[in-house]
Order: C-alpha cells, then structure tokens, then sequence
C-alpha cells in the first residue's frame, strides 16, 4: 500500500494481527508495524535537497523559503521539511516555511505568500525550495515578486518544473525513484509469501536502514541535465 500520513496504521496492525503482512511504498505508516517500507527516507532526502540549494546560496545573513509541510498529522513530509531546514539553520540562515496547498485552485494562495515574504523579509530572501510535487509555484512566486533570478530548487518532476528548468529558473530538482518502488514491491511480497518475512530481510539487509527501510535514495537532476535524464525515465517507461 501507498498510504498519506498515520490515519491507516490501525488497520495496518489490524492486518498485521492477522498474519499478513504489510509491505508499504512511496509514503509509509511509520507508527505502524508494517513489515517493510520501500522509498526515499525523507529527512535524508530534505537534507540533500537542502545541500543542492545551499551551494547556490550567497554566504548568510538571508532568509530561505522552504514550500514544504508543517502538519504534524504527515510524518513523511514533515521529516522532508525538518531535513532541509536543519541545513539552512546550521549555514546561518533564516527559515520561513509555506505549508504546500494541494489543491491546484489553491495556487495563488500559495504564490502570494511566498511573494510577500520575498518583497518583506528581513534579512531579504536569498533562495527558495520546494519540497514536492507542486515545488514550481517558488519559481511563480519569485517571477511574481520581480525577483526571477534567485536560485529556485525543487522536488519531482511536474511538467512545470521541468518547463522551469528549461528556462533556467529552476536550478535542480530531487527525483524520487518511484519506479524502482513499484517494481521492487511484488519481489518483496512474494519473498515473504514464499520464504518468510526473516529470510526476505536478511536478502535486503545490505539496503536496508534499521531493519525495515529499503531506501532508495533520490536522483539529483541539474537543469542542464533535464533533457537527458526524460530521456532515461522514457528508457525504462516511467515517464509521466
């Protein structure tokens, strides 16, 4: 399963009282007692993003903008978010963060915000990250503020990110190997079917963090990079 947040771990370990196991991708039930988790361990995954902006940075004082989470409810994104922020704290910048709006209709809301904060804050925004899917609204809200060219950093690879990059207004984006998930899972599960749950993680153990996280790290991809890397995910048909 490919859960949002902590709302099905009762039904997890309901599942897992029963005798079957539980095997999560892309987003997982940390409270739960799942089996095994496959995808990017996210505060690793903030903290790489983080890096990748931070080398654009001019040196601090500055104030980042992370478009990320702040619901404690999304153990997932929230663990993103406190990975990047950490890094930008311990550089000596100040951090402001956004609570992504999912909702496409909520757009302006979130490029307003932003905009505000590039126009207002004290010390002046030096840089912008985005954290998910809908990480191009930094680049609109930048654009809007009449500040295009501050260095924008994004996650996932939406068509407007990309149409961002190409532009040179987004640096680089994180791409999660979703793929590889959904192509890894059903060895997995049919491991613990015919071998035993103990047997299939002593197979995984080499790739696998406290026992049960089979992390599959992120690719990192420059903008000028964009095009080759569409040209991998159409090799091994994970294009969009």
């Amino acid at each position: 399963m490919s859960p949002f947040g902590d709302a099905n771990a009762a039904a997890v370990d309901d599942a897992i009282a029963k005798g079957v196991h539980v095997v999560t991708l892309d987003s997982d039930v940390a409270k739960s007692q799942r089996s095994i988790y496959v995808g990017t361990l996210n505060r690793s995954a903030g903290t790489t993003a983080g890096r990748t902006l931070l080398e654009m940075l001019p040196p601090a004082p500055g104030t980042v903008i992370i478009h990320g989470n702040t619901d404690e409810s999304w153990a997932d994104g929230m663990d993103r978010t406190q990975g990047a922020r950490k890094v930008f704290e311990d550089a000596g910048y100040e951090v402001v963060v956004r609570q992504v709006s999912w909702p496409e209709e909520d757009e302006l809301e979130d490029v307003e915000w932003m905009k505000t904060r590039i126009e207002t804050a004290d010390p002046p925004v030096v840089g912008l990250i985005g954290l998910f899917s809908l990480a191009h609204r930094c680049a609109t809200a930048a654009e809007a503020a009449g500040e295009p060219d501050l260095p924008v950093v994004a996650f996932d690879f939406d068509p407007k990110t990309v149409d961002y990059m190409r532009e040179g207004r987004i640096k680089a984006t994180h791409i999660q190997r979703q793929y590889y998930e959904g192509y890894l899972v059903p060895y997995i599960v049919y491991g613990i079917k015919t071998i035993g749950l103990d047997a299939t993680r002593e197979i995984l153990a080499p790739q696998l963090v406290d026992g049960s996280l089979f992390n599959l790290g992120l690719d990192v991809v420059l903008e000028d990079k964009v095009d080759a890397y569409n040209a991998f995910l159409d090799s091994i048909g994970a294009n969009e």
